[in-house]
């Protein structure tokens, strides 16, 4: 039976969710599957990462992962490298989008697929390990340091 997710790390999966919808956009951008212009996928895109995405993943970076790191007895380091190095990835398409229009469907179609890997490895394997060593008190502190997000403010 799937475990349920710790109530702490509710907000951060919820923002996970926004973040799917937007890999699918962008995987979707520049194909007969959407009816968004460059200029709508790019805005999309932009308006996602202001609002949302660059305060979650200082949440998880300056937050969630500090804290994780303080209680593990052995932390899981290959696979927090993995997503910190997903995140500097995902940063870093992100940037070149914004900055170099040449070909900018391939660099969205990479970094929809960046953004929906990054959020599998989290919540399948990052936010388990997370929920297993942090004690129960300090994931419930971490929760109210967590962004709201744009959407629904959860």
């Amino acid at each position: 039976m799937k475990k349920q997710r710790h109530d702490a790390l509710k907000p951060l999966s919820h923002h996970h969710h926004h973040a799917l919808v937007q890999a699918m956009a962008l995987k979707q951008a520049g194909t007969e599957k959407t009816e968004q212009s460059l200029g709508e996928s790019f805005r999309s895109l932009v308006d996602y990462w202001e609002k949302d995405a660059v305060s979650h993943f200082r949440d998880e970076e300056e937050i969630l992962l500090p804290l994780y790191d303080a209680y593990a007895e052995e932390p899981e380091t290959e696979l927090m490298k993995e997503m910190l190095f997903q995140h500097m990835q995902i940063r870093s398409l992100v940037y070149a989008i914004r900055e170099n229009r040449e070909d900018p469907y391939d660099k969205m179609h990479r970094l929809g697929e960046l953004l929906e890997k990054n959020v599998r490895l989290e919540e399948r394997e990052i936010f388990p390990v997370i929920e297993e060593a942090v004690p129960d008190k300090y994931l419930q502190q971490a929760y109210g340091a967590f962004h709201r997000d744009s959407y629904s403010g959860f």
